[in-house]
């Protein structure tokens, strides 16, 4: 699967979620919806975009060091928040740090399954020789 056209299509989803579940989000999970789908949804992306974006920073080729780098933003936001230092929210919430670390994680996952390396004798052909 080609990774720039999956992250970029990904990326707009977040982004339009963004549109769709404002304060006045009145659908189903409106509780979830509201205070927590952006906060698993937008470090997923931004896990996936940086792998994109920043191909060519050798720390950044590893999933793991750029989820951890994800999270520590998040972790700083709620820090922040918590110190009345309104950043991207004014209320710290512990179940964001729960949320940021999944949607790292998940996307961790994700990058595994869907740009893995295809392996097998399908494998071998035009610059996958020797791989």
């Amino acid at each position: 699967m080609r990774r720039k056209p999956v992250v970029v299509a990904i990326c707009l989803i977040a982004a339009a979620l963004h549109l769709v579940t404002g304060p006045d989000y009145q659908g189903p999970l409106r509780g979830f919806v509201t205070g927590y789908l952006i906060d698993l949804v937008l470090p997923f992306a931004l896990v996936l975009l940086l792998g994109v974006g920043l191909e060519e920073v050798p720390t950044l080729r590893r999933p793991v060091v750029r989820a951890t780098a994800v999270f520590l933003v998040g972790v700083t936001v709620e820090l922040l928040q918590y110190l009345d230092m309104p950043v991207f929210g004014r209320t710290a919430d512990l179940v964001d740090l729960l949320m940021y670390a999944t949607g790292a994680i998940a996307a961790v996952g994700f990058e595994r399954l869907a740009f893995r390396a295809p392996r097998g004798p399908m494998a071998e052909g035009p610059g996958n020789v020797g791989t």
